[in-house]
């Protein structure tokens, strides 16, 4: 039976409900910082504006609280965060944080494929998948609803990888290459959410939350750790063969440092003592980028004024 709008708002609403009470609980100085509901006219212009319709149940969130405020306040006040993130964008937050996350999206035909992306689960150190979720910075399909400090990013998925669900609540550290798919849904985001609250009341110790009093909850809630992860693919990758990127893009290099090279020496030909330059850090006194043993410093001095 598919939920009715009425039902999703409830369960939403019995969501955040939860939530606030388990603040109320173990921080309560952060409830000031949940902001008042969004307008309905609002809600649309997001949708409007990056062309892409929201979950029902992340537009029933937002009728209840519109984002979250930033930490520090105009007047320098600071206050802890409600959630575990620097703020949830309000909906004019939405938009440009979604704008500037597509921007840095540039197509690589080598790298964004799944068997490469297999390929980097299993070296063990370079992609930690954790969920259905395609690693592809400034994906179209993202939807940005927070973040904290530019580097740990909280994300609306319409676009997931096989086994996910459009809508699914994804959080990326683009620095640690790490992806985790937190909730399939933004209502079980904050059933997830409010659970961990409620056991960080009752024994902190067994809860998945880290809270500072005065920062609030720190932004690895729901991030797999490296000793998790490392070398496992989720299972939309298990039955991929890995291609290695590498054997391309050594090539691509390898061609380019050629092209350096060879214009280069054009363009150092002075006399019949030069020779192609064989690169050495000791030599950075040759405006060439390095120089053989047999030629003497004077020689290379007048070499660097030869242009």
């Amino acid at each position: 039976m598919t939920d009715t709008g009425a039902d999703v708002d409830k369960r939403v609403a019995e969501a955040w409900a939860r939530v606030e009470a388990g603040l109320s609980r173990v921080l309560p100085a952060s409830l000031r910082q949940l902001n008042a509901p969004a307008a309905v006219q609002a809600i649309d212009a997001v949708e409007a504006a990056l062309a892409v319709p929201l979950s029902q149940d992340f537009r029933a969130s937002l009728r209840i609280h519109n984002g979250t405020k930033w930490m520090v306040s105009a007047d320098g006040q600071h206050q802890p965060s409600p959630i575990p993130l620097d703020c949830l964008y309000d909906t004019d937050g939405i938009v440009e944080a979604t704008r500037m996350w597509r921007d840095n999206y540039h197509p690589e035909p080598n790298w964004d494929d799944l068997r490469v992306w297999a390929y980097l689960v299993d070296g063990g150190n370079h992609l930690f998948l954790n969920g259905p979720v395609r690693p592809i910075v400034g994906s179209p399909g993202a939807v940005v609803v927070g973040d904290m400090n530019g580097d740990v990013t909280w994300f609306l998925d319409f676009d997931p990888a096989p086994g996910g669900t459009p809508g699914q609540v994804v959080r990326v550290d683009v620095e640690c290459a790490s992806w985790d798919v937190l909730a399939p849904s933004w209502a079980q985001l904050l059933v997830r959410y409010a659970e961990d609250l409620e056991l960080f009341a009752a024994d902190p110790d067994s809860s998945t939350l880290e809270i500072d009093q005065e920062c609030g909850p720190a932004c690895e809630w729901g991030s797999s750790t490296p000793s998790d992860s490392a070398g496992v693919r989720p299972a939309w990758l298990l039955d991929v063969q890995a291609r290695d990127p590498y054997p391309y893009h050594r090539a691509e290099c390898e061609a380019t440092r050629m092209q350096w090279h060879n214009e280069r020496n054009e363009r150092c030909t002075v006399d019949g003592e030069h020779k192609p330059h064989v690169f050495r850090s000791t030599d950075r006194h040759n405006p060439c980028g390095g120089g053989q043993t047999s030629v003497d410093r004077d020689a290379d001095r007048r070499r660097w004024d030869h242009s």
